[in-house]
């Protein structure tokens, strides 16, 4: 199943846009039923002719640039019907490549009925509201002067608490926040309390009593403010999306990772290489791409079987994926062929580190009935910008370069600036 296909059938809304232009080039099923039209009239117009709350090109590249800068954006809105009404939704952005594109993958998921429930708690008597916990997982109640966090019996359970055993106070939430998750939630929690934001709404990890983390949606509003303007009451709601999150994972294992080696797909390789190029580019910094390809391992499948094959591949690419450094990229290319790209490295950075990964890999450890396999690698470096300055140029050149270590007694390593390479550099086939 391809990447469309899984969008496709998605219950939430997506729309894939290009990030410079805004054009929607692309949408599901969702995306038409939440809207009231066809896949036609929405595809190739604005995403901003279809939402209420991004005011313009201007406002739109700063979440172009937010995105780019944090991986994702997360932000609520309201989307304009066929009808004229205003869908609320949750939007969460992300990027990605398509064809070389930049691209956002927006998805949109309609939370009317979680503002219609919240609504009721906000308008609630202050002897009432406490009872309508049944509406969500659990609600709080902050008592911003003192402190006094008040937790319903709905969320002490949901996160394994006995009714005594969790102090009310704003310390007991904040320290059970995931570490990664905390700066942004506090920073998104601020920005309402200074009524920069509507809504104090952020997806986050939760720990429990026994030190497991629960996703959770979180969605609170100051209820009351003082004659200065500070915020003197908040209450919220909680909602545990452990599930669905576990679901999202997996499709989006699906469609990111190779399912033999675990490793990235080339698509979603290809993505990550070009934001790196990118980056390099806006940095003035080089970067080294090499193809590794191992040696004579179709003897291998036609001397040991296919299954014998798949057993080298993972174990290879489970030791060169040990091997790269927090920074690099690596993806499986195609059959035995890998992709590594490696920002901040120039050539004789490269080719010291792919020396090393190349002795690595004739001695990688295989299984019994394979130890007597004469493993090696060939593998191709291309520079940037010295040798080129685009993805596709750059993959070019480090095949040319493997085809010179191939035809030069394999197990080594090639640059595109080494000769034997420029006499060989118009051959295409391996």
């Amino acid at each position: 199943m391809d990447l469309a296909q899984l969008y496709e059938h998605l219950p939430d809304a997506v729309y894939i846009v290009d990030s410079e232009t805004s054009e929607i080039i692309g949408c599901n099923r969702a995306a038409c039923t939440d809207l009231g039209y066809s896949r036609e009239q929405v595809l190739g117009h604005s995403v901003l002719t279809l939402q209420r709350d991004v005011t313009g090109m201007d406002h739109w590249h700063k979440i172009v640039a937010s995105a780019r800068e944090h991986g994702s954006f997360v932000f609520i809105g309201h989307h304009i019907c066929s009808d004229g009404y205003e869908l609320p939704v949750e939007i969460r952005v992300s990027i990605d490549q398509v064809d070389g594109r930049e691209v956002f993958i927006s998805v949109a998921r309609d939370i009317s009925k979680r503002m219609q429930q919240f609504c009721l708690v906000q308008q609630a008597p202050q002897n009432v509201w406490q009872g309508l916990h049944d509406v969500a997982d659990g609600v709080w109640d902050w008592q911003v002067d003192s402190g006094q966090l008040y937790f319903s019996p709905n969320l002490k359970r949901l996160l394994g608490y006995g009714p005594d055993e969790m102090q009310p106070r704003l310390e007991s939430w904040k320290s059970n926040i995931h570490p990664e998750d905390a700066p942004l939630v506090l920073s998104i929690l601020e920005e309402h309390l200074q009524g920069r934001r509507h809504l104090f709404e952020a997806e986050y990890r939760l720990k429990n009593r026994n030190g497991h983390y629960l996703w959770v949606r979180d969605c609170g509003q100051v209820r009351e403010r003082d004659e200065q303007g500070k915020p003197v009451r908040v209450i919220g709601m909680v909602f545990n999306l452990t599930d669905l999150k576990m679901q999202e994972l997996e499709l989006q294992k699906q469609a990111d990772y190779d399912v033999l080696t675990g490793l990235f797909n080339r698509r979603r390789g290809e993505g990550l290489a070009e934001q790196q190029i990118a980056l390099m580019r806006r940095q003035r910094r080089p970067l080294g791409l090499a193809l590794v390809d191992l040696d004579d391992f179709k003897q291998i499948n036609d001397l040991h079987g296919h299954l014998a094959g798949d057993q080298v591949l993972q174990h290879v690419a489970a030791y060169i994926d040990e091997f790269t450094r927090r920074s690099d990229v690596l993806f499986r290319w195609g059959g035995e062929e890998f992709v590594l790209v490696c920002p901040d490295t120039d050539a004789d950075g490269m080719k010291s580190l792919m020396q090393k990964l190349c002795h690595g890999i004739a001695r990688v450890s295989l299984p019994d009935a394979l130890k007597t396999l004469d493993l090696t690698a060939s593998i191709g470096v291309s520079l940037y910008p010295r040798d080129a300055t685009s993805l596709v140029d750059l993959v070019a050149r480090a095949d040319s370069a493997l085809y010179a270590a191939k035809h030069g007694g394999k197990n080594q390593v090639v640059l595109y600036d080494d000769p034997r390479c420029c006499e060989g550099c118009s051959a295409n086939v391996r």
